[in-house]
């Protein structure tokens, strides 16, 4: 289905395509996605997550083997380096960690946090590689931890801004790098929920949306460039975007989908964004979204059995993946979790075959070598 919505948001942002991957993907692409079973012999049913990779663009998928430590939590979020190496982020309740490759999922490592994380703070919500030695990552709480080593070490950033003052957050999402740009979406923080540093961690500060979102605040956000981000408020439907850094944000001036949470976001380009959204017991939609001087152009699909979470797309605009988590109407014999690919620019989506050992895995979040997110 295209629609044609016609907004004031980023009328000046480039439309030069630029690559955050290569110009398509190869016939190999490798891509983990992340999710949990749950354990119904426990009341409440315990969580355990599960990690799938593919090193053929998804034609098949393997569930991997994770340590036993990370059993009790959900799996929150998996970032993907190269064919050997991606970081995941669990967590749960009160606790969580941090779970690490370099040998392509064969072993899958608990990696230490550090001293000065109470319990409650482990519960790892986001995180974001930026290359085979060094990642981003936040709890739910808002610590901000990075590694330059692999993960043999992560240390706490303080988020702090310029004058030295530190900045609460309440809640947090998601987050995303791209080179000295860290953003933070503080899912609870109303208008002031665009957590943001430039210098790579140094300072922040609270970027303020011009709207009264009293209540809610970002649940998702992309950045492709240091000066083109992209995020969606919670409940709200609408797109806000920046072309200067985050020093403003501008929103849509019509909803995309009314009422609904953008669980994921991806920009495959400077005006081009990707997102996964749930609609609840009504399933989920996947779309694209294309800026052309202020107009937006829509491909989106709809799926009434998976709410979809999260969406992973490449920089040739036309190839993207989208996992989600079965709604309580689809059929019993369904799959707990699916994952669906498009070539066409999310005009068509086709399902892909899960494992028989990953039918009881509810999926969450994907991530594919080359691709933004």
């Amino acid at each position: 289905m295209k629609k044609k919505i016609m907004v004031s948001i980023l009328v000046g942002v480039s439309l030069m395509l630029s690559s955050c991957g290569g110009s398509s993907p190869p016939a190999a692409a490798t891509g983990w996605v992340i999710g949990q079973s749950m354990d119904q012999n426990h009341f409440p049913p315990t969580p355990t997550p599960k990690i799938l990779k593919t090193g053929d663009g998804g034609a098949s998928w393997t569930l991997q083997t994770l340590p036993a430590q990370s059993v009790g939590f959900n799996g929150n979020d998996i970032s993907a380096v190269n064919s050997l190496v991606a970081w995941a982020a669990v967590g749960e309740g009160d606790g969580g960690g941090i779970l690490h490759t370099a040998d392509g999922g064969s072993s899958w490592t608990w990696q230490v946090l550090p001293d000065g994380l109470s319990t409650n703070h482990r519960y790892i919500k986001s995180i974001k590689a930026v290359s085979p030695t060094e990642a981003w990552a936040a709890s739910i709480v808002g610590d901000v931890l990075h590694t330059t080593d692999g993960g043999n070490s992560w240390a706490i950033v303080a988020v702090k801004d310029s004058n030295g003052s530190i900045i609460p957050m309440k809640q947090v999402n998601r987050m995303d790098v791209t080179g000295q740009d860290i953003w933070i979406a503080d899912s609870q923080a109303g208008n002031l929920s665009a957590i943001h540093s430039a210098d790579a961690g140094r300072t922040w500060r609270q970027e303020l949306l011009p709207d009264d979102v009293a209540g809610g605040g970002l649940l998702a956000i992309s950045a492709f460039s240091s000066s083109v981000a992209w995020a969606a408020m919670h409940w709200e439907g609408n797109l806000w975007g920046t072309s200067d850094g985050g020093t403003s944000w501008s929103k849509s001036q019509d909803t995309i989908v009314a009422g609904s949470d953008f669980d994921d976001i991806c920009a495959s380009a400077a005006n081009v964004v990707w997102i996964a959204f749930n609609n609840g017991n009504g399933g989920g939609v996947a779309a694209r979204i294309t800026v052309t001087n202020g107009s937006y152009v829509t491909n989106s699909y709809s799926d009434g059995d998976y709410n979809l979470e999260g969406i992973s797309a490449m920089s040739d605009n036309q190839t993207a993946w989208v996992v989600g988590l079965k709604t309580v109407r689809a059929a019993a014999a369904l799959p707990l979790g699916a994952i669906y690919v498009t070539h066409d620019g999310g005009v068509t989506w086709q399902p892909q075959n899960l494992p028989d050992n990953a039918q009881d895995v509810m999926l969450w979040k994907v991530s594919f070598v080359g691709a933004r997110r």
